[in-house]
């Protein structure tokens, strides 16, 4: 006898079965996430609309062993909103993909000195971006790590007296802070930086409030940072600069930090409108990396 026919419910049960979807486990419970059991290459909307809500909570995601080539990780970047150019980074650029920047570097390269400076990337402009996709490629044995801190528990941790100070504040971000001839004078030696510099001088101040309400969560920030931020409006210089050294000070508390040290092929994703970083520059071998940076809004 022949195998008794399926019903046609039957055959059609492998077309309802559930989106898998990807395992999300925080770091540390102020920022950062590890998300598994997921391909970027093949993401599905519903996986995405997960990983979308996990960068929301957390600030910082991170996904390892990831293969991508150019266009699958450029494809990837833009489920999170439109690429900013990486002309308008000083990173290397990579032909035939404007979207990405080449981060390499090794001892005969070293990367850009920033005086310890944590940022928040882009400040310096109306809209600061939304994010960045970073991906690993090459990573020296030891070192070279990078570190978040996550301005919403910054901002949680203030007292009641400092939140009520700082509310309707608006600070001034300048980008030659971050990037003038005495922080990354490496980058202006031959004439086409000399021109790039002059053009950042020129650059008029950005004003941002102090406290930033994120436009997804709606969960209150600190929005000031070391790298950018020079000034608070309508606030005395003196005691203005006081309050902005509590700030920065504040915010390298431990408790509010990720530090990620990086395998080749992870992929993080931060989201800048709730967080700064810094890299750390300790390493001498290479390190290669491609970053893509997402276009954002003004900051409310």
């Amino acid at each position: 006898m022949g195998a008794p026919a399926q019903s046609e419910a039957t055959v059609n049960t492998s077309a309802y079965r559930p989106a898998i979807l990807p395992t999300i486990s925080p770091i540390v419970p102020a920022v950062g996430a590890t998300i598994s059991g997921i391909d970027l290459a093949r993401i599905t909307d519903a996986q995405f609309a997960a990983v979308h809500n996990a960068l929301v909570r957390h600030h910082v995601i991170v996904f390892h062993d990831q293969q991508l080539d150019k266009a699958q990780l450029v494809a990837f970047a833009r489920r999170w909103g439109e690429p900013q150019p990486a002309s308008e980074s000083s990173f290397g650029k990579l032909e035939g993909f404007p979207e990405i920047d080449v981060l390499d570097y090794d001892a005969s390269r070293p990367p850009y000195v920033t005086k310890e400076m944590w940022h928040t990337d882009f400040t310096g402009r109306d809209k600061p971006t939304l994010g960045s996709v970073l991906y690993a490629l090459e990573i020296p044995p030891a070192g070279g790590d990078t570190l978040w801190v996550s301005q919403t528990a910054a901002y949680d941790a203030l007292s009641e007296r400092m939140k009520n100070y700082l509310a309707g504040l608006r600070a001034e971000h300048e980008t030659v802070k971050s990037f003038g001839d005495d922080i990354r004078g490496n980058l202006w030696q031959d004439e086409a930086g000399r021109q790039r510099f002059e053009k950042i001088r020129a650059q008029p101040p950005a004003s941002h409030p102090v406290i930033r309400t994120h436009p997804v969560s709606g969960r209150q920030a600190l929005f000031v940072n070391e790298g950018y931020t020079t000034r608070l409006v309508g606030v005395e210089r003196k005691e203005g600069q006081a309050v902005l050294n509590y700030l920065f000070e504040h915010l390298r508390t431990p408790e509010f930090q990720l530090r990620h040290r990086r395998r080749k092929r992870d992929l993080v994703v931060w989201d800048n409108r709730c967080t700064q970083h810094y890299a750390v520059a300790d390493y001498r071998e290479r390190r290669l990396m491609y970053r893509i940076t997402i276009q954002g809004e003004r900051p409310d």
